[in-house]
Order: structure tokens, then sequence, then C-alpha cells
């Protein structure tokens, strides 16, 4: 289908833009990316000024990725976030043609493997036929609303076919068991939806009538006596209020009551969360490499569930203590840490804890040692066997929902769902796929390390099927205007030789949601709460190690103590960036006059790391050091900090008037970003990712472009000289960072969402019709059989320490 290029370049920019298409077709590289295109065109202007050739900035702003191809520019138009067209340019026509996804893949990966035998066919997935369920959205600005789209869509069938959707209804709330115990509703006394109608005005006149001294013992007797039984509400007001949302659900629904009513019902009081690479553990124990804000999040997570639950399950009237059983990898070779250990209670709970499970070999034998993130596809199919029996030995049944963590916990809990019929949640954390650059179409370079051909269809399966999705922020799923998301890069993408997925996830079905993360406030809390804070002879231990201590934990002398401390905390490794901020850092000598650098990272010998990228790292850092003879402005902490221990360090350095920043070249959402607003201290991070939704900028933050190494310092610069002639600068930063933190980023608004998330579409699982999920769920069964686990079994077993 041919298209008018007036469609999108005004006349007088046409001539312009045929003359940089040719000039793109005359390039030696085949494959060229968003930010070669731009550079590109700018590069061409001369001077780059936008004013000249608007149209032209327009169209190529929207182009992600183009290919020269056969004398033609074929390119990825991104007209929306979401959603992609593919048009092919010959450089002179004033037209030009559209291409289907199919044949765009096919023409790419000629051009990747020219080489490649066609008797070597490449597996098609396709997965949009089976979207043919459920409500599907229009707008790409509502992805990651999808409770709120899924609600209006099952108001709308009591609306619209009452007396059926009535009766789902009314099957729901009778045959609701928790823990054992039969609630809500006697199926003996009411029968049927127009019986619970007549009950319901039966239980609400006698709550009118009822004295409001009566005890709630009285109440609940005379309630059961009309066919309701226990899960109503605490008190007299409460189960009034909640069977008054009931009555309005019936006669005239809306989203709002709906969403309301089932938020109320107690559906959830034991979970499971999994994460099974393991090295998860409460003291000294953060995760390996890339995974500690993993174990941060899923620990603190776990915490403030158990809070809400008790909370939630209270309000409903019911007398039952929640359970949360964390699933990990029980590691034999623990190096001292609690890893070893099966069962571990979490700190601060009443009933949360770790259960670890271990891997086993072909024969049975249980693996001692850790293994990568990266190698463990081949023994996840017998431990999400094991972890059913555990968990279930553990519940004493099946828990109420499975929260998946990563795509290794994602697809474990793909496979208890499955079994089990327990509803499902995922939580991606990170998808590997668009952190590391032509990780897809150049696959088998990464194989031998990474195994991303098994971890791709991974992510397909666990996302395709899990029930519902949350994420941090919106731009996991659809990215920004200027960058495609993470779930939105898996809609097509090719593996030369192995797979062409033409449409893997649908973006647009109402299973993903956004519901950010907090931090614990046991921890971090402002700088200025004197009373809350460490004692002195703590304090005074804490500054010596971070900022005068000489020890073999150390490095770097601070010549000048008293400057303002930049500070970071992070693992070192690439995507990290902590190199890319001291290389910085070292350029500029103007910063460097005006604040010490204070680095928490890792270790500082490079003998102690475990992982080659950690030491490649430590290595360069060294190499920036003396480059730059940073030794007298620089101070890097080399061990892990307990979380109390890192509260702290925040809040001394926000006692200095420092500023934080995170340089990550990538940043799929920046807890410690969180960590430190919350503490007070004031924020720098990386425009790529997350932040951009934690920060507003210049506001409650300043976003910097980690790759310009200019942008980082001289912001950073401007900001130490505008605190010296406007001391109230810094506290204002300060105090709109907290303000921001505490108002939308914490692990009680997180754990309401998610509760009625589990609620809500524990619903629709039940009301739905199962049969277009389940071609799609046999479709997925047969790529985890076939594919999943045929290439899993292939990848060398270690047989050693890693």
């Amino acid at each position: 289908m041919a298209k008018s290029l007036y469609s999108f370049i005004d006349e007088t920019d046409l001539p312009l833009f045929q003359e940089f298409v040719g000039e793109l077709m005359g390039s030696e590289r085949q494959i060229l990316l968003r930010n070669d295109i731009i550079t590109g065109f700018s590069d061409f202007l001369k001077d780059g000024r936008e004013e000249e050739a608007p149209s032209c900035w327009r169209f190529l702003r929207k182009v992600q990725e183009a290919l020269v191809w056969e004398g033609r520019l074929i390119v990825i138009y991104r007209h929306r976030r979401a959603s992609c067209r593919v048009y092919v340019f010959n450089g002179e026509d004033e037209e030009l043609g559209q291409l289907e996804i199919d044949d765009f893949l096919e023409i790419k990966e000629d051009v990747v493997r020219p080489d490649l035998n066609p008797q070597d066919r490449t597996m098609k997935i396709n997965l949009s036929s089976f979207y043919d369920y459920g409500p599907i959205l229009k707008d790409p600005q509502t992805i990651g609303h999808g409770i709120k789209h899924l609600n209006r869509h099952m108001t709308a069938r009591l609306s619209n076919q009452p007396d059926k959707w009535h009766q789902v209804l009314y099957e729901f709330l009778k045959l609701h068991q928790l823990q054992g115990i039969h609630l809500l509703l006697d199926g003996e006394q009411i029968r049927d939806a127009p019986e619970l109608e007549s009950s319901l005005e039966e239980a609400l006149d006698f709550l009118d009538r009822c004295d409001r001294e009566a005890g709630l013992e009285y109440i609940v007797s005379k309630l059961r006596k009309i066919g309701f039984l226990d899960g109503w509400g605490n008190s007299r007001d409460r189960i009034q209020e909640t069977l008054h949302l009931l009555q309005d659900t019936l006669e005239q629904p809306s989203e709002d009551v709906q969403e309301e009513l089932l938020s109320r019902i107690p559906m959830v009081s034991k979970v499971t969360m999994i994460s099974p690479h393991g090295w998860f553990g409460q003291e000294n124990v953060l995760g390996r490499p890339d995974t500690g804000g993993q174990v941060v999040y899923i620990l603190d997570q776990a915490k403030a569930l158990e809070k809400h639950l008790t909370k939630d399950l209270a309000l409903s009237g019911m007398d039952i203590s929640p359970k949360i059983i964390i699933v990990t990898r029980l590691i034999p070779e623990s190096q001292g840490t609690t890893c070893d250990q099966r069962l571990e209670k979490v700190h601060n709970t009443k009933n949360v804890w770790i259960l670890r499970v271990p891997f086993v070999d072909r024969e049975g034998e249980v693996v001692p040692h850790w293994i990568s993130r990266f190698r463990i596809w081949p023994y996840l199919d017998q431990f999400a066997e094991d972890v059913e029996g555990e968990i279930q030995l553990e519940f004493k049944g099946r828990p109420d929902l499975i929260i998946g963590n990563y795509s290794d916990g994602n697809l474990v809990a793909t496979t208890l769902s499955r079994k089990m019929g327990v509803i499902q949640c995922n939580i991606a954390h990170a998808l590997e796929k668009s952190k590391y650059l032509f990780s897809d179409i150049y696959w088998q370079d990464f194989e031998e390390e990474y195994h991303f051909s098994v971890q791709f269809m991974a992510d397909l399966i666990a996302m395709n099927l899990a029930n519902f999705i949350i994420s941090s922020t919106s731009q996991e799923f659809i990215g920004t205007e200027k960058s495609i998301g993470q779930y939105e890069s898996y809609q097509f993408f090719t593996m030369p030789g192995l797979m062409h997925v033409t449409n893997g996830i649908n973006l647009f079905h109402p299973r993903f949601n956004v519901i950010p993360p907090g931090v614990n406030n046991d921890i971090y809390f402002p700088f200025s709460e004197k009373r809350r804070r460490h004692s002195a002879r703590e304090l005074k231990a804490l500054n010596r190690m971070i900022f005068t201590g000489d020890d073999a934990d150390s490095f770097g002398t601070l010549d000048n103590p008293d400057l303002p401390p930049i500070f970071t905390i992070s693992r070192l490794d690439r995507i990290k960036n902590l190199t890319g901020l001291v290389e910085a850092y070292g350029k500029s000598e103007k910063l460097r006059s005006q604040a010490n650098l204070v680095l928490v990272a890792s270790v500082i010998d490079p003998a102690k790391s475990g992982d080659d990228e950690e030491k490649a790292e430590i290595g360069k850092m060294y190499e920036l050091i003396d480059k730059y003879h940073l030794q007298g402005s620089l101070r890097w902490i080399g061990k892990m900090l307990n979380s109390r221990e890192a509260g702290e360090v925040y809040r001394i350095m926000a006692d200095r008037r420092g500023v934080f920043v995170q340089p990550a070249l990538f940043e799929a959402f920046g807890l410690t970003i969180l960590e430190a607003m919350h503490s007070g201290l004031p924020v720098f991070a990386t425009q790529f990712g997350g932040p951009l939704e934690i920060i507003e900028n210049y506001e409650s933050g300043i976003l910097i472009n980690p790759t310009i190494h200019e942008d980082m310092t001289d912001k950073l610069s401007e900001f130490f000289t505008e605190c010296l002639e406007n001391p109230g600068l810094w506290q204002l930063y300060s105090r709109k960072g907290m303000v921001r933190a505490q108002s939308h980023f914490t692990w009680d608004l997180h754990c309401q969402r998610l509760t009625k998330l589990a609620k809500v579409y524990g619903f629709w699982r039940y009301s739905s019709s199962d049969k277009a999920k389940a071609r799609l769920t046999e479709y997925c069964h047969l790529l985890y059989h076939l594919f999943f686990l045929e290439r899993a079994n292939k990848i060398p077993r270690e047989l050693k320490k890693s």
C-alpha cells in the first residue's frame, strides 16, 4: 500500500529530505538506529538547526531504525507509542510503500545473515490471533492503567446483560473461601441472584434499624440467619457500606463502585513470591551483580504487604493472619551467609519467610554453588516441580497469589500458576533485551555467555500468560516519545535463523499496570529527624568509615573533606556507569574544586570479585583515578553496607549539603533515587528510564544525560554555584524531593494497589471465558516444551564452582 510523502514532509522540505535519504542509502552501514539517523541529519544540515526543514525533523524523530537494502531504505516509523509501521523509500519517488512486519523481518534477517541457508527455516511466532478475549485498549496513553479499563468492561457487562452477570457475581460470592473458611454467602439460604437482591434489602433494613451500640457478634449472627456469612466487615458501619456497594453494583453498576466492592472482599491471605536465581538473604546478601535492587525490592515489598494484608483482613472481619513466602534457591556453598538454610524468617515480621529450594542436576544431586542468572535455565523446570511441593507443605494448601520476579521467576510463577490454579502477577524488574544492543539480531554472539535465545522465549511465555503485570514506570511498557519501552520491544523482532516474532505481546490488553514501589521508611527517613537517627558514637564511626578511615576496604584520601560530597552507591557494572561519573568528574576542574566525589561501590580489590564485568569496571576505575589524579578528591568505599548503615549514610551526605547522583546508562526504575529523596538528599539522575517518572525535572530533582559528560558536570557545578549564592536552594530541592517521594512512592500505596489488582483480576479470571485464553495457554505450552526446554537443556550445566 503506497502512501504519499506529502503526508509527512512539507513540499518545501521534500528535496532536502530526498537528498538525505539518498545519503543514507549510500551508507556503508546497513542497519541505522534512531540516534544514527538524528545525528546524521544534524551533520547533513552542517549546523544542525532545528528551524531548518522542520517537517523532516518531525518525521525522522519517529524513525526508530532503518535498513539499507537493495537500493531501498526501509524504516520503522513509530507513529505513536506501542505502534509502528514499516515504510520503504527508493530515494526519488514521492510515494513510499508499506511493508508487513513479517516481510520486514525477512529482509532484516537477509541483511544480518545473507549466508543463511534457505533450508534453515526460521520459526515464526504470532500471538495476535489469541487476543480475541477481553477488552482491548485504544489509546497508548492508557497502557499501564489496565485495572481502570477492565473495571469499565466488567461494569458494561453488568449493565448490558444484567441477568447473566448478576448470576456470575452471585456464584463468585457464594463459592468464595479463604484458608478453608466459607465466606460471604450461604448458598442454601440465598440460592440465586434474585434471592440475593431481596436478601440484601432485608440485611440492609436490619442494619438501618440496628442499635449502633449492638455488638459485632450479635450483628454477625443475625446476618448469618439471612444468608450473609463472615467477610463483609468488622463493624456495623463497615458491613453496611460493603453491602451497599454490592447493592449498587447490582442495581446501578459503575466502575468505581465495583472496584471498591471487589477490593473489600477478603481474597488474599497467602502469597508466594518467586526469585529463583538466589543469593537472596537479609544480611550481607544482596544478590550478585545487577540483582541487589531486586532483593531489596522483594524484602521491602513482602514486609509492607504483610502489614497491609493484616489490616485488610481485619477490616473484613476475619481473624486470619497473612503468610508470605519468598521462594528462592538454596545454595550449600553459602560463603558464610544464610543461603544454605531452608527456612529463614524475615526480620521484623510475624509470618514472612524465605524458603530456599535447591537446584538439582540430572542425577538428582543438589548443585552446591552459585550460578549466574543467565545460566540457570536448565534447572528451572525441575525447580518449579520441587517448589510446588514445598509451598503446598508450608501453606498446607495453595497460595492465593503468586508473584514472579525477573525473567526466571516469572517463568516459574507461570508454571506454578497453571498447575495450581492460582492467579499470577509478573514483575520484570528489567528485561535484558533492551539493555544489550542488538541482542536479538546478533543473538549468536551473546549466546555462550547470556543465552538470550532461551531468556527471550521465557519472557514471551510468561508475559503472555500472566493474569496481570506490574511495572514501576509506564516507560517500561511503552517507552518515551524518543525510545521504545522494554515490553514494547517484544512486539516484533528477529533472531536470524532461530525465530521471527511478528506479534509477541499485545500491549493494548488490560493486564498492564503501573505501581511504583516505595522504600522502608523505618530506614530511609529525613535527615532532619534527629531523634530517629543513629547514636553519636555510631555516627562518628560511619563518618570515619566514609570520609577518613584507612582500611582494606577504602581507597582515596580527601584533601579538603569540608567540601560537599557528590555521593553515589551502586554495584560496579557497566550499565550503572559509575566509571562514567568518575571520568566526567575527573575532566571538570571546576567541579573538583567545588565538591568531593564519594562512592560506595562493590569492592576495591578485583581479586575479591567473582564477576568478570565487575573486575573490568574496578580496573577501569583505577585507570581513571590515575589518569585524572583524583586521589585527593575521590573517596571509594568498597564494601557492602547493610540497609541501616546505608540509610544513615544518605542522611550524613545531607548533613554536609551534598547531592546524590545516579549516572546509569539505563535504569529500569531506581530505588536508590527514592532512598535519597526520602532521606532529604537532592538527586541528580539519569534521564534514561524510570527516573523520568520519579523526578520532576528542576523541581524534585535534576535529570542528566550520563552519555554526555559535560551535561553531568555542568549541571552539578551550576547547582553548587547557585547554592553558594542562594543558600535556600539546597533546602528547596531537599524538601521538594521528600514531598514527591512521600506522596507518590511508598510501599503502603504500592500494597494497596497490588492487593486491589489481585482481587479485581481474580474476579475477571473467574468470570471470563477460558476458551480463548486456553488456546493461548496451549500455544505457549508448546513453545515451552518444543523450544524453551529443548534449548535450555543444551546449556552446559555447571559442574564446578562458577
